[in-house]
């Protein structure tokens, strides 16, 4: 199950990592315009996802707990306090939590995630099922924020990677 999808997955993986490799550790959390997130709330993020499609598999949270609240949903880079993770730890994190998705989501049980998902935000959406949650924390989810990583970098003055 989720083949295409880990796919997916690994090349949105790549990306983050190529789209990181130039970015300063001092500019992770620095603001180019009002309302955009940050390198540091980025990756973080992405990094508790990987915990949270874990756990619809039946896997376990890995990220620390303090990262649950600084980059979990509903929270905005501008919450953020110091001392921040660095980089390396924030792309190891992602990398590692890519990882154990992936062993698990390709031995996944369909019919243990063809239940309904209970995400409040995606309620009145397409995305009905755990499945659906799944493939979407893999895929739209995790592309849309990379994408919005592209415009911080152009708004930084880096080359664009595509």
């Amino acid at each position: 199950m989720f083949e295409i999808e880990t796919k997916l997955y690994a090349f949105a993986l790549g990306y983050a990592q190529r789209q990181a490799a130039e970015i300063e550790e001092s500019k992770l959390n620095h603001q180019p315009f009002p309302g955009a997130n940050t390198p540091l709330w980025i990756l973080g993020h992405l990094a508790v996802c990987t915990d949270y499609a874990a756990r619809v598999l039946g896997g376990s949270l890995e990220c620390p707990k303090d990262w649950h609240r600084s980059f979990g949903m509903k929270s905005k880079p501008a919450d953020l306090k110091p001392p921040y993770p660095a980089k390396a730890d924030l792309l190891q994190s992602l990398a590692s939590g890519h990882e154990r998705v992936t062993a698990l989501a390709l031995k996944a049980d369909p019919a243990a995630l063809a239940a309904p998902h209970g995400v409040d935000v995606l309620a009145n959406t397409p995305i009905k099922t755990l499945a659906d949650a799944l493939a979407h924390l893999m895929t739209t989810h995790e592309l849309l924020h990379l994408g919005q990583l592209s415009a911080w970098r152009r708004a930084m003055g880096f080359d664009p990677l595509f």
